[in-house]
């Protein structure tokens, strides 16, 4: 996982593991796959593999602004 400091500088095309997105919105991965099934607004997971599941960071940037409004 990059250092969370790094992560502001990343472009909203990057693509971060679900650890990385985990860290940001302080939950675990679990309740995050549960949210991915569940809710219409979570973002979409890019599957780059049978075992390699990727987000575009800008939609988690956008899912983080959602959630804080």
């Amino acid at each position: 996982m990059k250092d969370l400091r790094e992560i502001d500088n990343l472009p909203d095309g990057a693509l971060v593991p679900i650890k990385t997105f985990a860290a940001l919105v302080g939950q675990g991965v679990s309740t995050l796959w549960r949210k991915a099934q569940n809710e219409s607004d979570f973002p979409r997971p890019i599957r780059l593999g049978a075992r390699c599941t990727r987000f575009r960071m800008g939609d988690v940037r956008a899912y983080i602004e959602r959630r804080a409004a």
